[in-house]
């Protein structure tokens, strides 16, 4: 879309410079009007405005895109540490994980001891009872009769007894051991699969995030090449507007010299009136308004471009009277895109004045005027953001500052 806005521009531009003035092998207009002139200009106005807008959004959308990589290049960044810490988890619980297969592997072990050793025990503890259910009674006796008192009777008793206790309570205790050890078989277990299904968590989100960070980059050398595109689109432009300046300045230098040459032909009809003597300029400028008005916008640079004149203004000063600054001839009246309706005096010995904006004129061109006559009212119009006099003071053609001249 902006490449198919780019060429539209672009051609237009081209096509009116030709039919105008190409810059660099532009020939001076001879016996241009200051009406033809101006509208010209206007044109390329036009156009300028056209390609200053273009540039304003492109450079707009360059730092949109550079904007847009530096917060990439951020989520990269972040990406790459969290893929970092994923790393230092998945050590850890590869560690994790071999200690606790030894801790499974030595619980396994302990298991197969225990069971062995239960195993002996018990089969120590079944050929007793098998000897003394073999015995039968006669063994019992034979022990209880063997005793040679009766405390010696009470003492074989308990041995007997204390021999079965033991071999029970040793059995126990080996079951008792060996469910301890199953138990830490189960949880040593629970625990691998518990650092598996983590391992995998962790290896899931380290894939996950190169993918996203792969995704980042290669919308980063997407926007780089958007980018590039954008800055050699913005160069056409700029060289477009470099030309397209240099043709409005150009076109402003010949309304400049069309103004002089109108001083120079009312020059010599005043030289005509008055014996072949040059015209002087042996006044002095007064104010081109009343008392009470200020200078809003001075002489000098403004908003990228130069300010030409002086705005003068006060509340209420909507269709005001604009005076003559000194007396002299109206060689120009009429309407201009930018100044509106305006006024210019030629005031003898090269100098003129210039009144613009003006919401009606008073005069028209070859009227001899005085100084502190009403030539027109204040206005806003041509280019204008409100009620104002745009005033201009010019000496053979060269724009001078006005506030050398009168005083707010």
């Amino acid at each position: 879309m902006r490449t198919r806005r780019f060429f539209a521009v672009f051609t237009a531009c081209v096509l009116c410079a030709a039919a105008a003035l190409p810059f660099g092998s532009a020939q001076p207009v001879e016996a241009a009007s200051l009406s033809s002139l101006q509208s010209q200009q206007q044109k390329i106005e036009k156009e300028l405005d056209a390609i200053n807008d273009e540039l304003a959004s492109l450079k707009k959308d360059v730092a949109a895109q550079q904007q847009y990589q530096d917060t990439l290049s951020q989520q990269i960044a972040l990406n790459t540490q969290k893929v970092a810490v994923l790393d230092e988890q998945l050590l850890q619980l590869n560690a994790d994980m071999e200690e606790n297969k030894e801790k499974l592997a030595a619980a396994g072990e302990n298991i197969s001891a225990k069971e062995t050793e239960i195993e002996e025990t018990t089969d120590q503890y079944k050929l007793r009872m098998r000897a003394m259910y073999m015995a039968g009674e006669t063994s019992a006796l034979e022990m209880l009769f063997s005793s040679e008192s009766f405390s010696d009777l009470l003492t074989n008793i308990e041995m007997m007894q204390a021999i079965s206790e033991h071999d029970t309570a040793l059995l126990e205790q080996l079951r008792v051991q060996k469910s301890d050890l199953e138990n830490q078989k189960s949880q040593a277990e629970r625990i691998e699969a518990d650092i598996e299904q983590q391992q995998a968590d962790a290896a899931a989100q380290q894939e996950q995030i190169r993918q996203t960070n792969a995704e980042l980059e290669a919308a980063y050398a997407e926007s780089e090449n958007a980018v590039q595109n954008l800055q050699a689109e913005q160069e056409m432009f700029e060289k477009n507007a470099a030309a397209k300046q240099a043709e409005a300045d150009q076109i402003e230098a010949e309304i400049s010299a069309e103004i002089k040459r109108l001083q120079e032909e009312n020059e010599k009809k005043q030289q005509a009136q008055n014996g072949g003597q040059a015209t002087q300029f042996n006044s002095t400028f007064a104010r081109p308004t009343d008392s009470g008005y200020y200078i809003s916008s001075p002489y000098g640079p403004r908003w990228g471009s130069f300010h030409s004149g002086i705005d003068i203004t006060a509340g209420g000063c909507y269709g005001q009277n604009i005076y003559a600054s000194a007396a002299g001839t109206v060689i120009t009246a009429g309407w201009h895109w930018s100044y509106g309706n305006y006024v210019v005096i030629d005031h003898g010995g090269g100098y003129s004045t210039l009144y613009a904006h003006a919401s009606s004129l008073n005069v028209s061109v070859g009227q001899t005027v005085s100084q502190g006559q009403v030539i027109a009212k204040i206005g806003s119009t041509g280019q204008s953001t409100g009620p104002h006099l745009h005033f201009e003071v010019r000496i053979n053609g060269q724009r001078q500052n006005p506030s050398n001249y009168v005083s707010y």
